[in-house]
């Protein structure tokens, strides 16, 4: 036949359960002060010296349990480390790189490439198939253009309206 095994909970299992780590520190100060005064045999009356150790005994187990109680209340006063929302790249085209070309087809739009790539913060960062090149009355010019940044996470720099 198979044996069942059932779970005794201990009594300080029970303690550290239902008692906060100060009342329990104050229950175990306060045992072990009185199992030292039941240990000892003698009469009933206790002399001046046996009357100082107890108290002794009674301050220095106070003293300790102090000590557990303010190295707890350190650790639970901690700041907790909450995670970081993830980052935004800032991902601004800065109005003075804007520029507006006039070529045999019109008028073209963008950011001029090397102002880009000079002035925003991450240049890494720029989408390389955005860049066109664009044949205008004064020469050939490397645009980015607008509506791909856009589409690629990059915003116009705030307030700029062209």
């Amino acid at each position: 036949m198979r044996e069942t095994h059932t779970h005794k909970e201990t009594l300080e299992d029970a303690m550290r359960r239902f008692l906060p780590k100060t009342a329990m520190a104050a229950v175990l100060s306060f045992t072990l002060a009185l199992s030292g005064v039941a240990a000892t045999p003698g009469t009933a009356r206790a002399d001046s010296e046996d009357a100082a150790a107890i108290i002794a005994g009674i301050i220095a187990l106070y003293a300790i349990g102090r000590a557990v109680e303010r190295r707890n209340d350190r650790r639970d006063h901690r700041p907790a480390v909450t995670p970081q929302p993830p980052r935004q790249h800032n991902l601004v085209a800065p109005a003075r790189c804007f520029r507006e070309f006039q070529t045999t087809g019109g008028y073209v739009r963008g950011y001029g490439a090397r102002c880009m790539q000079n002035n925003v913060r991450r240049p890494g960062l720029l989408p390389p198939d955005c860049i066109r090149r664009v044949q205008t009355n004064r020469g050939t010019r490397n645009l980015y253009g607008g509506r791909c940044l856009a589409r690629n996470g990059w915003q116009r720099e705030r307030g700029f309206h062209p």
